[in-house]
């Protein structure tokens, strides 16, 4: 099960996300985001426990969809468990990640 919140913030559009991305919840994920018009899009995913590769490209294909149209897309305060699926799968190089593990991450690939 997913929950889905939206609210417009100052830099853009957040979405916020509680419980599993996966093959299930992947598609309502993409329907919310579908009526998204703003140029720059928040995904929140401190609540999500976790996600598969369904979800994973999801967010992939949904960061491309923005970057084509000139906007950008920020996966913010993903988990310790999530974030590091991320990194394992590479995403943390092709998505602009922020809080939480990731900038743990991005500081140990600088000092590498």
């Amino acid at each position: 099960m997913l929950k889905v919140d939206g609210r417009d913030v100052p830099e853009g559009y957040r979405i916020v996300l509680q419980g599993e991305l996966d093959v299930e919840t992947a598609p309502q994920l993409k329907e919310v985001v579908g009526e998204v018009a703003a140029n720059i899009l928040e995904i929140d995913l401190s609540g999500v426990s976790f996600v598969d590769s369904t979800g994973l490209k999801s967010l992939l294909d949904i960061s491309n969809q923005w970057e084509q149209r000139g906007g950008r897309v920020s996966v913010l305060n993903p988990q310790p468990e999530v974030a590091e699926v991320m990194q394992l799968v590479g995403l943390d190089r092709l998505l602009s990640m922020n809080n939480g593990m990731s900038n743990e991450l991005d500081l140990r690939r600088k000092t590498r």
